[in-house]
């Protein structure tokens, strides 16, 4: 996986086989270390694979059509499956898990894994651990050095099916249209996405730290700070920790600080800046060129169009295709 702040599209990998010597050389060649013993084939074997990556997010779809076990040695990301047929039998060492069509299961890193499988067709997001650990210290405040992922099973079978719709919508996304994915904001809302589903859907260390007293009083500099450096850098794909970092405090500080001075949150500050700028845009906008709502929404982070006609109404009090025509 390529460095944390880098949300560049890769090139998309597609490869379809139906010889299993085939298949097997290929997925071997994409994982360092894998080992393969066939369980049987019943008919005529199909292979198809599909991946494609952005960054420090890797999607996948696979289609085998044969039972196998597969050996991994330790991963060094996260691996989230979501099964559309099948079975899979997952064992980490420690754990065992079995999965069903529609179910989901974390493969957790730095450990030895064993999948056991059926005749499967799956999505697998693989995340980098370090994007996940942000994510869960920006929340709450927990130390990084105390963040894991605890089970392989979901929370609950709503978390698991949250998670699972989470991966389809994620992987239509990254291989359908090319247009939204040439805005680093909307990439960056996508892995944000995937990494506050996987936190919610998933146990973990940090699920017990939302009850931690808050952050004491905070002087209103570091939120000065904090929202000149929103302003300047709204176009980019901005993460809490760096803008706690502009304004010298601890991300759950400047949480605190934000709520205390402004009755908000950097993050629904941000969001209001980039309403604010596609605003703007809407007002130069001209319809008759070929402008579009669509195009101002993914501009600025917008995955969903109707989320951005929400907050936009929200902002405005108008439809955002009223402001465009008008």
């Amino acid at each position: 996986m390529q460095g944390v702040e880098t949300v560049d599209l890769a090139i998309l990998h597609r490869y379809t086989t139906s010889e299993i010597s085939q298949a097997n050389d290929g997925i071997r060649q994409a994982c360092a270390g894998l080992q393969l013993r066939m369980r049987g084939v019943a008919g005529r074997f199909t292979y198809r694979e599909e991946s494609v990556g952005f960054g420090p997010i890797l999607l996948n779809r696979m289609q085998y059509g044969a039972n196998v076990e597969i050996h991994l040695e330790p991963l060094s990301d996260l691996m989230l499956i979501a099964l559309v047929s099948g079975q899979v039998e997952t064992r980490d060492g420690r754990q065992e898990a079995r999965t069903g069509p529609g179910e989901v299961v974390l493969q957790r890193p730095n450990r030895p894994i064993i999948n056991i499988c059926q005749q499967f067709d799956l999505y697998s997001i693989n995340l980098d651990p370090r994007i996940v650990t942000e994510a869960a210290t920006e929340r709450t405040g927990i130390d990084p050095a105390d963040f894991r992922f605890e089970a392989m099973t979901p929370v609950t079978s709503e978390l698991g099916r949250y998670w699972y719709n989470t991966a389809t919508h994620l992987y239509r996304l990254f291989t359908g249209p090319p247009e939204p994915l040439r805005s680093p904001l909307v990439v960056r809302a996508a892995i944000d996405l995937a990494t506050s589903a996987a936190l919610a859907a998933f146990p973990n260390s940090a699920m017990t730290m939302s009850h931690r007293p808050g952050a004491g009083p905070v002087p209103a500099g570091p939120v000065r700070r904090a929202v000149s450096f929103i302003e300047t850098h709204a176009a980019e794909a901005l993460t809490t920790i760096q803008i706690a970092d502009a304004a010298r405090v601890t991300p759950r500080a400047l949480q605190a600080a934000f709520r205390r001075h402004l009755n908000t949150t950097p993050t629904a500050y941000l969001r209001r800046t980039r309403i604010d700028r596609a605003h703007q845009d809407l007002l130069a906008a001209d319809p008759t060129r070929g402008d579009t709502v669509a195009a101002a929404a993914h501009r600025w982070g917008y995955l969903h169009a109707g989320r951005f006609a929400a907050d936009y109404r929200a902002a405005h009090g108008r439809s955002p295709s009223d402001t465009l025509h008008s």
